[in-house]
């Protein structure tokens, strides 16, 4: 005879089939609903009139929007910084005094996107306008729980006097596991009046064309010009340029014609759309997931040919960085004879750009001056940064058929001296 517990497992095993069933079901028919999309798109995207962005021909991404944002927070006029006080005053609803602010190099003070240090407070912004790069949590906690640790322990600076800014592409809160450090404190709730969340789609884009835009001056015609470049950037992200009007409404009209709501009461339309966005963001979860995995496979190939390559050079190589052990299939170094490693490695996530970095084998040791200038030469085409005890030097490579390239040409500078 069946025992109620051989019951119940036999259960949840068939209503757990029964969800994959559904998962599988569904996936089949939002991509049945995209058949067509794509032949259309690419028809009015080819008739749409002739349009120059330079930011869109660079390929802009997360750090270059980064770049551009603190560009413009460090603007100056008459001894005052009118776009960072209108930012952290107007947008944040902070309540900062601007004294004396520093808006330091992206990607410095452990890596933070923009730090802005002032005599009384440091504004952490952690910028995710592509919405791709997935939050950075790992074994050494939550990605805002590492920043607040790093400007209160090795700035000095009480936890109430920091602030956190995080700039999504649409409106969303970052995952609790951000803010829980390795001992499994959460900072969270101790930054509720002292972090914002301002998507780039609602908050950022807006204030830069409805706020900053009007306030320069004509004759600032370079700063007039990167503004409104920016604007048309985002505009163009978002497809709210005029010249997307007619091609929105074509999407539009096949969306409406495969969802048949075309005839129906506006609030029945809304929710058949609501559910089918739901939908679509299911089946976008899973090609995130599965662009992930593909891009793993990508970066453990190219580490192990790169640490092949550097063999075969007769170099010392090494796999490991001692204080990620986790980088493994992601990281490749080369130890110096002057007691320095120089690595090649990769966070995770999609947008996670290549990095170079140099260190002494003795982490707590400060690099030699003749070491950061040389290696600030060789990498000048990059984007540099360092740390603020001199311990770390590094540089984000955009392309990797030239990181090997300026390793080995570091190498060889690093022999002469």
């Amino acid at each position: 005879m069946e025992t109620l517990e051989l019951r119940q497992i036999e259960n949840m095993i068939e209503f757990t089939n029964s969800l994959e069933n559904e998962v599988q079901v569904n996936l089949m028919d939002s991509l049945k609903f995209l058949e067509g999309f794509g032949e259309i798109f690419d028809r009015e995207k080819a008739d749409l009139p002739y349009h120059i962005n330079l930011i869109d021909e660079l390929h802009a991404d997360e750090n270059a929007h980064s770049r551009i944002f603190a560009k413009l927070l460090r603007y100056k006029a008459n001894d005052k910084y009118p776009f960072l006080e209108k930012f952290l005053n107007d947008i944040c609803n902070f309540n900062v005094t601007i004294e004396n602010p520093t808006v330091k190099n992206v990607d410095s003070c452990g890596r933070i996107d923009i730090p802005i240090f002032d005599k009384k407070y440091v504004v952490v912004i952690e910028n995710k306008v592509t919405d791709k790069a997935p939050d950075q949590n790992n074994q050494k906690g939550g990605q805002l729980a590492r920043y607040i640790e790093t400007i209160n322990n090795t700035y000095n600076r009480k936890l109430e006097d920091i602030f956190v800014v995080y700039t999504p592409k649409y409106t969303r809160e970052p995952p609790n596991e951000c803010w829980t450090n390795k001992d499994d404190f959460s900072y969270k709730d101790d930054f509720k009046l002292r972090f914002r969340s301002l998507s780039y789609r609602d908050s950022i884009y807006p204030w830069f064309k409805n706020d900053i835009l009007p306030i320069i001056d004509d004759k600032d015609i370079y700063l007039r010009s990167a503004v409104e470049q920016y604007i048309d950037h985002l505009e163009g992200m978002f497809w709210l340029r005029t010249i997307d009007k007619k091609m929105n409404m074509k999407l539009q009209e096949f969306i409406k014609g495969k969802l048949e709501i075309n005839e129906v009461e506006p609030e029945i339309a809304l929710k058949i759309v609501s559910e089918k966005r739901q939908e679509m963001a299911n089946v976008l979860a899973q090609l995130d997931l599965l662009q992930e995995e593909i891009q793993t496979e990508i970066d453990v190939k190219y580490f192990s040919e790169t640490y092949n390559k550097l063999k075969e050079l007769d170099y010392i190589v090494v796999r490991k960085i001692d204080s990620y052990p986790d980088y493994l299939p992601k990281s490749v170094g080369v130890k110096l004879a002057n007691k320095l490693t120089i690595w090649l490695g990769k966070d995770d996530g999609i947008e996670s750009e290549l990095f170079c970095q140099v260190n002494s084998n003795d982490n707590d040791k400060k690099l030699p001056l003749k070491v950061k200038q040389k290696f600030e030469e060789i990498f000048r085409d990059e984007n540099i940064g360092t740390d603020k005890n001199g311990f770390q030097i590094w540089a984000y490579i955009e392309n990797y058929d030239n990181a090997l390239i300026y390793l080995k040409e570091f190498c060889e500078k690093m022999s002469e001296i």
